[in-house]
């Protein structure tokens, strides 16, 4: 089914994801590339400079141009039958219907129906704190079970990729690989100086822990869904992990993602999680993170991930102090900001502002394809 965004952009990354599901390679270089094209070429001055465009940057070989100008045709051609039938439905609506609607914030809404088996085949779109545009592939909180296994793949070869981290020390090893020169004199000295044992080493592993501090206020409910199943992906793959959700309040839910399923997970994150969709003090719970945590789980070994966009009620001198109490303890600050994924974002706000200085990686988090372009960075 084809649905309305509400920008270019993320109408042209859902054209991206049409095509890939007609056996084209389309990975987040060549959205990337089709973007940049859109942005620096501007072909509005007709519809044949406009799919020309599309199809410079998103065709490979002979076989998709050909299949190109059909499957063009096709999504473009349903897209405006769901922008007529959205406007008709919107003109639809009655007033009790949008009371209804605000009653119960939609991120959480969206969740609670996920849990119990409900299936929302509607659009619903949020208001979100951020002024700043959307653009991704998962931006609306609709998962079914094959993206859920997608994000437990993904999510394995980043734990993969954590776990095999290499120190700078050595380890004497039966594999022959780096010589180890020292050793191998000193095994050989009484050898009449003949190498007649060689001694190799390689790099030890570092066991690293991570940590997952999640925002789950108000400004981050489209993206919610998406966090959530990867926190539990993570935990569900990783054994030295902990993860923390906040709002107003900081919640350790750690043995509440540590169930069997993500269903009994996500029933005891929702009971014990009260300020879920409320406001944002990043600052505030950062300290309380710091105050009550920071000494059993932190160390010069663990990787810190705050996913957040940044908006902070509280003050930005409390938010600059408590980041920089936890990047001169931790081994990496990673900031996973959804927010990041659009071209034209830079971080005006002042929580990003006061977290930047001590934020080792700054990277785009919002959907299974940020996530697979995560790996490569880290």
């Amino acid at each position: 089914m084809i649905k309305r965004q509400t920008s270019l952009s993320a109408n042209i990354i859902a054209f991206c994801r049409f095509l890939r599901k007609n056996d084209f390679f389309i990975g987040p270089d060549e959205q990337q590339d089709c973007l940049h094209a859109i942005r620096f070429v501007r072909p509005y001055q007709d519809a044949d400079s406009f799919r020309l465009c599309l199809q410079t940057t998103l065709c490979k070989n002979v076989k998709q141009l050909h299949k190109f100008p059909g499957l063009y045709h096709q999504y473009w051609k349903e897209l405006d039958h769901a922008v007529d039938s959205k406007i008709e439905e919107q003109e639809e609506e009655t007033k009790e219907k949008n009371n209804k609607a605000k009653s119960q914030t939609p991120g959480l809404q969206a969740i609670k129906q996920w849990l119990y088996g409900n299936k929302n085949t509607s659009l619903t779109e949020t208001a979100s704190y951020s002024p700043m545009e959307v653009i991704g592939q998962n931006s609306f909180p609709e998962f079914d079970e094959r993206e859920l296994r997608e994000i437990f793949r993904l999510v394995k070869k980043l734990v993969r990729k954590i776990a095999n981290r290499r120190s700078r020390r050595f380890s004497t090893t039966h594999k022959k690989k780096q010589i180890d020169l020292k050793k191998t004199i000193r095994r050989n000295i009484l050898r009449n100086g003949e190498l007649i044992e060689i001694m190799y080493r390689a790099k030890k592993k570092d066991e690293l822990k991570v940590i997952l501090i999640c925002d789950v206020s108000k400004s981050m409910e489209l993206y919610s869904r998406f966090f959530i199943q990867f926190m539990y992906a993570f935990q569900s793959t990783f054994p030295k992990i902990q993860t923390f959700v906040f709002s107003t309040r900081l919640h350790r839910i750690t043995p509440e993602l540590d169930q069997q399923s993500i269903n009994q997970s996500l029933e005891k994150v929702l009971s014990k999680v009260s300020d879920w969709a409320g406001g944002t003090k990043i600052g505030s719970s950062l300290k309380t993170f710091n105050e009550r945590f920071a000494h059993r789980y932190l160390n010069n070994k663990t990787l810190v991930m705050i996913l957040s966009d940044g908006w902070d009620t509280g003050e930005a001198k409390l938010m600059a102090a408590e980041m920089k109490r936890i990047h001169r303890k931790a081994l990496k600050v990673i900031w996973l900001n959804p927010l990041a994924a659009s071209q034209d974002w830079q971080p005006e706000v002042v929580g990003m502002k006061a977290a930047l200085p001590f934020v080792d990686a700054l990277i785009p988090f919002h959907s299974a394809e940020s996530l697979r372009a995560m790996r490569l960075k880290l």
